[in-house]
Order: C-alpha cells, then sequence, then structure tokens
C-alpha cells in the first residue's frame, strides 16, 4: 500500500439512524382520556386515539402503543362517567322529602 493511497481513505461515516416523531394524536389520546372532563374527555381520547392509530399504520409514526393506552383508559374512564352521572341522576330527584315542605302534617 502506498502512502497516497493511505492518505486517501477516510472512515466510513456513519449517519445517526433519523428520530422518529411520535403522533401528536396519540400523546392527546391519552392526556385527554386522563382528565375525563365529566366524561368528553374521554370519548375525545377515544376518537383520537382510533383516529392516531389510523394514521400510526400510514405514516409510521411511533405511538401505537401510547394511543391504544388512549383507547382503553378513554373506554373504562367513559364507564366510570356514565356510572357517576347514572349514579347523581337516581339520587338527585328524591332530596326534598316529599314536597310538602315540612311541617310534620298538622297544617302549618
Amino acid at each position: 500500500m502506498s502512502r497516497s493511497e493511505h492518505a486517501t481513505r477516510t472512515a466510513p461515516a456513519y449517519a445517526p439512524p433519523p428520530t422518529q416523531r411520535t403522533n401528536r394524536m396519540a400523546i392527546w389520546s391519552l392526556v385527554l382520556s386522563i382528565v375525563w372532563l365529566a366524561g368528553l374527555g374521554s370519548v375525545a381520547g377515544i376518537v383520537l386515539g382510533v383516529s392516531a392509530r389510523r394514521r400510526i399504520a400510514g405514516t409510521g409514526e411511533r405511538g401505537a402503543g401510547l394511543a391504544i393506552a388512549g383507547i382503553t383508559v378513554g373506554v373504562l374512564t367513559l364507564l366510570i362517567a356514565i356510572a357517576y352521572w347514572a349514579f347523581v341522576a337516581m339520587h338527585a330527584g328524591g332530596a326534598s322529602g316529599g314536597g310538602t315542605g315540612g311541617g310534620g302534617g298538622y297544617g302549618y
């Protein structure tokens, strides 16, 4: 090997792998599912999670696990919200005690 051949050789250039972005809809899906906002956040989290899964499948972005978690947590918190609102609806109407206004029934 001659000196000129050795001088022209360089180390192979390695480029770092391109960083893949995490899908933002998947992140928001999980966030809104956790902060359920009386059930509306749960519905938004489920919708965003399904939409994020479709987009991730097409683009190859990261965040499929976040989207699945957003859908799962969204369904669970939606069920809790439905149970909560059903409980409130059942117990909110009977708080007045019969509608007579009290007085013990003596005509006062």
